[in-house]
């Protein structure tokens, strides 16, 4: 009885590392590299040189974001913590001057990435309010 319960174990293990290596292999497209060790990305995957926001510290825990936007494209601002658990998230969608304090205090550790962009561009920027 041993016997078989054993050799069935193996049969199914056997089964599952062949279908966990064929299922892998067809999934993953792999990009080339360039003779020079680049590796080569489409055009629109590269940042929007022309958005940038400026992050500042006011008092201990808190800190303001700023940027100008010239288009009514929506903006989306989302603020992580250390693990990387959103915290904060918001839409912007008026042009123009943008500024806003965040309080964090509440939150330990004071290291918090933000991350502000749309769906065709991103900028992220680290910020410690401590």
């Amino acid at each position: 009885m041993i016997r078989v319960l054993l050799i069935l174990f193996l049969f199914c293990f056997a089964l599952s590392i062949s279908h966990a290596q064929e299922s892998s292999s067809d999934s993953v497209q792999i990009e080339s590299v360039e003779k020079e060790g680049r590796v080569s990305y489409p055009k629109k995957l590269l940042v929007n040189p022309e958005f940038d926001f400026k992050l500042k510290k006011t008092e201990t825990g808190k800190f303001t974001l700023s940027f100008y936007k010239e288009n009514d494209k929506s903006t989306t601002i989302k603020i992580y913590d250390l693990i990387g658990n959103l915290i904060k998230q918001e839409t912007v969608s008026k042009s123009g001057l943008f500024t806003k304090e965040y309080d964090l205090s509440y939150y330990n550790p004071k290291f918090f990435i933000v991350e502000a962009g749309s769906s065709e561009y991103n900028k992220t920027k680290s910020v410690i309010v401590e």
